[in-house]
C-alpha cells in the first residue's frame, strides 16, 4: 500500500514539529503512567477521564499540525476510551495494552513524517481498520479478545519490516492452534486472579510472560513459545494451595511443594508436556541447591530457568506496588547477574541482559 504524506504538516517550521513531538511524548507517557496506575491499583472514572483528556489533548494538537491521518486513528482510539468514560465498554488489561500499543505506532508514524515526509500506510490502515472493529463490536465481551487480536496483527507488521527499519516494539507474536488458544485464555484467567488473591497486579503474569518471550527470543536454542507461555502464566498456581492452609507449617509445606502441585494442575490439559516440565522445575538452581528434586545443570529444562529469571526480575522491579521501575530495575539485573553460575546457567543469564537492553532502549526511545 505504501506510504503517505502530510504535506502541510512537513512545510511547518521546524520549532513547531519539534514542540509538537515533544507534547505528543509527554503525552503518550501520561497515558502510560495513567494506564499502570489502573492495572496496579484498580480501575477509577477519575483516572479514565484524565486519560481520555490527554488523549484528546494529543489529537487536538495533531489536527492544528495538518495530520489528519493521524487525528483520525486518534480519534477512533478517543471513541474506545469514550465509551468506557460511558461505562458501555468495561476496562480491562487488553484494552490497556492496546491503546499504550496504538499510541506508541502512531508516535513512530509521526517519527517518519518528521524525518522522511512519509510513513507506512498499512499499519495505520490496520490500526484504523482494527480500532473501528472494536470500538464496533457488539458483545462487550468480545473487546479484549479483538483488541489482543490487532496487537498481534501489528506484531506481524512489525516482524516483516525491512532489516534496518527502525521500531520500538517489543511484541512478540506466538501462533497457538485453536485448543492451545482456548488453554491459554483460561491459563491468563487463571494467573490474574491468584496474582490478585496473593496481593500482586493482575498485570503481573502478563509481564512475566512478555520477558520470558523477550529472554527465549535470544537464546541460541528457543523454547517452544506456545510451551514457555502456558509456563509463564501457571508456574505460580501451586500458591493457591498456600492460600488455603491452616497453620504456618502446613503453609511452609504447601509452598515448598507449590511446583509439583502446579506441574499436576497444568497436566491435566492436554498437549502442554514441555510447560509441565517447566513449572515443575522453575524452583531448582543451576548448582543443584533448588527445590523440590534438587536438580542440577542440564537436568533442568531451559524454560524453567527462563521464567525462574523472568519471575525474579519482575518481582524485584515491580513489587506488588507495581510503580518502582525506574527505581529498582538496576538493582534487579545486579541481582539476576549475581546468581549466574548459582541459581541460573550464564549463558542464560547473557541473554536475559541482551533481552533488557532492548527492554531498556525501547523506553527511552
Amino acid at each position: 500500500m505504501g506510504q503517505f504524506a502530510c504535506k502541510e504538516f512537513s512545510a511547518l517550521e521546524k520549532e513547531l514539529k519539534d514542540d509538537l513531538l515533544e507534547c505528543y511524548q509527554d503525552a503518550q507517557q501520561e497515558i502510560e503512567n495513567i494506564i499502570n496506575n489502573i492495572e496496579d491499583e484498580g480501575f477509577s472514572f477519575e483516572k479514565l477521564d484524565n486519560l481520555f483528556r490527554s488523549l484528546h489533548s494529543m489529537k487536538g494538537n495533531c489536527s492544528v499540525c495538518f495530520l489528519d491521518p493521524l487525528v483520525a486513528a486518534l480519534h477512533s482510539l478517543e471513541e474506545i476510551v469514550d465509551g468506557m468514560r460511558g461505562g458501555y465498554i468495561a476496562y480491562h488489561y487488553d484494552l490497556g495494552s492496546l491503546i499504550n500499543v496504538v499510541l506508541e505506532q502512531v508516535g513512530e508514524l509521526l517519527q517518519q513524517l518528521y524525518q522522511y515526509h512519509g510513513a507506512e500506510r498499512l499499519i495505520l490502515a490496520k490500526l484504523q481498520s482494527g480500532l473501528d472493529g472494536v470500538y464496533a463490536c457488539e458483545n462487550d465481551q468480545h473487546r479484549p479478545r479483538l483488541a489482543r487480536y490487532l496487537i498481534e496483527e501489528i506484531a506481524i507488521e512489525l516482524s516483516d519490516a525491512p532489516i534496518g527499519a527502525k521500531t520500538t516494539s517489543l511484541l512478540v507474536k506466538v501462533q497457538y492452534n485453536e485448543a492451545q488458544q482456548k488453554d491459554i485464555d483460561h491459563f491468563r484467567q487463571l494467573s490474574s486472579k491468584l496474582n490478585r488473591l496473593l496481593g500482586y497486579s493482575e498485570e503481573r503474569g502478563e509481564r512475566i510472560l512478555k520477558l520470558c518471550q523477550l529472554i527465549n527470543l535470544e537464546c541460541q536454542t528457543q523454547e517452544d513459545p506456545a510451551q514457555l507461555s502456558a509456563a509463564a502464566y501457571m508456574h505460580n498456581m501451586g500458591m493457591a494451595v498456600v492460600l488455603n492452609s491452616q497453620d504456618e507449617d502446613a503453609k511452609q509445606q504447601a509452598e515448598f511443594n507449590h511446583p509439583m502441585v502446579g506441574a499436576k494442575l497444568l497436566n491435566k490439559h492436554q498437549g502442554w508436556d514441555a510447560a509441565v516440565a517447566m513449572v515443575e522445575a522453575h524452583q531448582e538452581r543451576f548448582d543443584g541447591s533448588g527445590t523440590p528434586n534438587g536438580l542440577v545443570g542440564s537436568l533442568i529444562p531451559q524454560g524453567a530457568f527462563i521464567v525462574a529469571l523472568a519471575v525474579m526480575f519482575i518481582d524485584v522491579v515491580w513489587g506488588k506496588s507495581g510503580s518502582e521501575y525506574r527505581a529498582s530495575s538496576m538493582r534487579a539485573i545486579q541481582q539476576v547477574n549475581f546468581e549466574s553460575g548459582k541459581r541460573f546457567p550464564p549463558p542464560l543469564v547473557d541473554s536475559f541482559n541482551a533481552a533488557i537492553r532492548k527492554v531498556i532502549v525501547a523506553r527511552r526511545q
